[in-house]
């Protein structure tokens, strides 16, 4: 039986992580102030970990359960984490245009040699009475083809999963977080 959802509720994927301060959740070498600081590693590569397999059109929620919130507010956690989702979706961007520019560039030159491989084997053809010979006028054609590689390599292989990452870091620039306080027992945090 399906259950019906209410008018106007959207779908949510939650994500629910326990610290003992909210200070572990960031990089305690990095100098910024607390909205700018990194993500720490561990926490970072958790959170990527269980978002990604998250539905992408719901709506996803980070809820942090801790004893000790220090100073930090709710939005003061939002904004560090959002910050530091949007640095590293630039870092994808700026990846992904250094990769085009790279891509135009060996499919120039790509183009450049297979034209000349095929124009080089129609002039061999055309100028020996027998033609070229099969070893000179095949090589031509695979390195023609091999010179195309390189492009279709850059284009296909490796900017494809950079957008994709570029999308998933989009996503998680958007997660709502919420923290929740609780009451320290013995064995809340242990590290």
């Amino acid at each position: 039986m399906k259950r019906k959802r209410a008018a106007g509720a959207h779908p949510v994927s939650t994500v629910g992580v326990r610290v003992k301060r909210l200070g572990q959740l960031f990089n305690s070498l990095d100098p910024s102030p607390f909205w700018d600081q990194d993500l720490d590693k561990e926490a970072a590569e958790f959170l990527e970990t269980e978002f990604r397999d998250k539905p992408r059109d719901h709506a996803w929620v980070l809820n942090v359960t801790t004893a000790d919130v220090g100073t930090y507010s709710e939005h003061d956690v939002q904004e560090a984490v959002k910050r530091y989702y949007q640095r590293s979706e630039e870092s994808i961007r700026q990846r992904t245009r250094e990769r085009y520019r790279i891509g135009r560039l060996a499919l120039a030159l790509g183009v450049g040699v297979f034209i000349a491989c095929m124009a080089g084997r129609e002039l061999l053809n055309a100028a020996l009475p027998g033609g070229a010979p099969f070893v000179l006028d095949e090589g031509l054609i695979v390195l023609a083809w091999i010179a195309l590689w390189l492009p279709t390599e850059h284009f296909v292989y490796d900017i494809v999963p950079l957008i994709r990452e570029r999308r998933f870091f989009e996503r998680l620039v958007q997660m709502r977080v919420h923290v929740r306080m609780e009451q320290s027992s013995p064995d809340f945090g242990k590290e």
